[in-house]
């Protein structure tokens, strides 16, 4: 038996962890997570667990600490460690860093479960596809793994990993996945870059149903479930599937939830079918007001006049609307920017939410925004782990365009503050205006997941700490 420690810094339920977990149970070895609060009792909690194995799951800009955290960890309790998830999918090389023994190349419950069959025997790493590791001052480079045609024959996602953290136990909302992969293409997106790794692969997979049910069903009989959040991009794809699988949830689940839609795919059966089954708010990108930006640079095929259709229906069946919008696009002018506030007002959406675009290495807008002069770096270690600070873009008007990003909800849900707004977004108080962000962020933030006014304070309080700290 391997023992695995997961160790993240951010306090939320990942998905792919508790799958893999999952996988590495069924075959008789121990996992659990690990999340810092305190640097004594992350310590006296690994040294109690005793792992063979240190894993780390990282998102770009995420994958510092994740490397820093690593390299103590690694001196301390003298183990392995291993390095997944998005990044290290698509930047591999990063292993290329002393902190970094093994890197876990797409999805990870076989190769997690192949390596920790045959450990402490390195050598066996030569036959697991999926795998790159070191073997003295050299670099062995497995093939990537195909991906897992049957979602359904994974066993259901651990979730008994994350009870133990009673922030997260007693949060009402949890998240669930009813799929992977996705269809569409759009340029800012990762999606992109893994449909080459995997060409032979079928991209887009859906669980059966009866598999997502009773993970449902295990979280509902084991934590406070009180919303549910289906995370997939395409939940709304098949058809088919989602009216079978939301009859079945009516009947056994009746949990109210949230998913996220395409403007494309709403239509008054699609709607009904939603509300009828407990959803009570859809996630919907509109991304950007321009039509020739939305439709030329980001390639998502829809019109403004497609948007308000999508939301008058969705407001009609009393569904509430949060909207994903970016700002900071390459080609984006202030003008074009201010179009992204002014459609977002006139669906009267209920959650404003705005990022700033970073261009992610490997996806086409990246290259794109290269292309065009607007990125003079590509270094990914250089990215911030966040959204919402600034861009690295050098282009006409972005200055103005970050600033204007942080008046996002306060200019859609107060229209009036519109004209000021535009002002403020050309004078020099970025400092300013962040923290004024800060403040409706931890608003909207708390108020979307449907907690209290206790806890909208105490998000918000924390979330303006770590500005001011940092």
């Amino acid at each position: 038996m391997v023992r695995i420690a997961f160790i993240q810094e951010i306090w939320h339920e990942y998905i792919g962890t508790m799958s893999i977990s999952a996988s590495l149970k069924a075959k008789g070895h121990a996992c659990d997570v690990f999340i810092p609060d305190g640097e004594k009792d992350l310590r006296s909690s690994l040294k109690s667990f005793n792992p063979d194995i240190l894993a780390f799951s990282c998102l770009t800009g995420g994958h510092r600490w994740a490397i820093e955290k690593a390299g103590q960890l690694k001196k301390e309790f003298e183990k392995p460690t291993i390095f997944g998830g998005i990044h290290p999918t698509l930047f591999p090389q990063i292993i290329e860093h002393p902190n970094v023994d093994m890197v876990c190349i797409g999805e990870g419950e076989e190769t997690l479960a192949e390596i920790a069959d045959i450990l402490p025997a390195i050598d066996g790493l030569r036959d697991i596809k999926g795998v790159w590791f070191k073997r003295g001052n050299a670099i062995q480079k497995n093939d990537a793994r195909p991906l897992i045609a049957d979602l359904s024959k994974i066993p259901v996602p651990d979730r008994s990993l994350y009870i133990k953290y009673s922030l997260l136990d007693k949060n009402p909302s949890k998240h669930f996945m009813a799929g992977r992969g996705c269809p569409y293409s759009c340029t800012f997106c990762y999606n992109d870059s893994l449909k080459k790794i995997y060409s032979g692969s079928k991209f887009l997979r859906l669980r059966h149903r009866g598999h997502l049910l009773n993970e449902i069903l295990y979280a509902k009989k084991h934590s406070r479930l009180e919303t549910i959040v289906f995370d997939d991009d395409t939940f709304t794809t098949n058809r088919r599937w989602l009216e079978d699988f939301l009859n079945h949830y009516k009947r056994e689940i009746s949990i109210p939830y949230i998913c996220n839609v395409r403007v494309e795919h709403v239509d008054d059966e699609l709607v009904r079918l939603l509300a009828e089954s407990g959803c009570f708010r859809v996630c919907m990108g509109i991304e950007c007001g321009s039509e020739l930006i939305r439709k030329n640079v980001l390639k998502k095929n829809f019109t403004n006049d497609d948007v308000i259709r999508a939301a008058k229906i969705i407001k009609d069946y009393g569904i509430k609307i949060l909207t994903n919008n970016m700002m900071g696009i390459p080609d984006e002018t202030l003008d074009d920017a201010m179009e992204t506030i002014k459609i977002n007002v006139r669906i009267k959406t209920d959650y404003p939410w705005c990022s700033i675009f970073q261009p992610y290495p490997q996806t086409p807008l990246a290259d794109y925004a290269a292309s065009k002069g607007y990125l003079k770096s590509m270094d990914v270690d250089s990215f911030d782990p966040t959204f919402f600070e600034g861009s690295i873009l050098a282009m006409k008007d972005i200055d103005a365009i970050v600033n204007l990003q942080k008046f996002f909800y306060v200019a859609v849900r107060f229209p009036w503050t519109i004209p000021l707004v535009k002002k403020l977004a050309y004078w020099p108080f970025r400092k300013i205006y962040h923290f004024i962000f800060l403040v409706f962020f931890a608003y909207r933030y708390a108020k979307s997941n449907r907690l209290g006014i206790i806890d909208i304070l105490r998000f918000g309080f924390q979330s303006i700490g770590l500005y001011l700290k940092r």
